[in-house]
């Protein structure tokens, strides 16, 4: 399994986003997702989280998202960081099971402030939290 980096977005962001990096997951040479990596502070990104990760409806539930967090892991440690937040909704349970799997801290499930809910889906108003250690 790769992670190849597809783009990183530094310029022209809207309102409350930070830097991110898009990279594309290939498993068996075939593009089976992606992940993002928001850069900033736990506090700018609490409730979005600073990965984000989707896998194609084919490929789920064969672990490519855990795999991708620890192939993003070694990135992470080389940018400087020692620990990153996780979030997801409180429905999504193979993200759950993604986020645990990492052996992330639960910190809380809170709702998403209002000044922020311009950042989400019109649906998403609450997230599970979580606090992934990478040294």
């Amino acid at each position: 399994m790769k992670l190849y980096l597809l783009e990183y977005i530094d310029q022209n962001l809207p309102r409350d986003f930070t830097p991110y990096s898009i990279y594309e997951i290939e498993a068996d040479s075939m593009i089976i997702g992606s992940l993002v990596f928001r850069e900033g502070t736990d506090q700018m990104h609490y409730y979005d989280g600073h990965i984000g990760y989707t896998i194609e409806k084919d490929y789920q539930g064969h672990y490519y998202a855990y795999q991708a967090c620890l192939l993003l892991k070694d990135i992470l440690i080389k940018k400087g960081y020692n620990h990153v937040i996780i979030t997801c909704d409180p429905e999504n349970k193979a993200s759950i099971k993604t986020i645990e799997r990492l052996e992330a801290q639960y910190l809380e499930t809170a709702d998403i402030p209002i000044r922020l809910r311009h950042v989400f889906t019109e649906h998403e108003k609450v997230k599970r939290i979580y606090r992934w250690e990478l040294r």
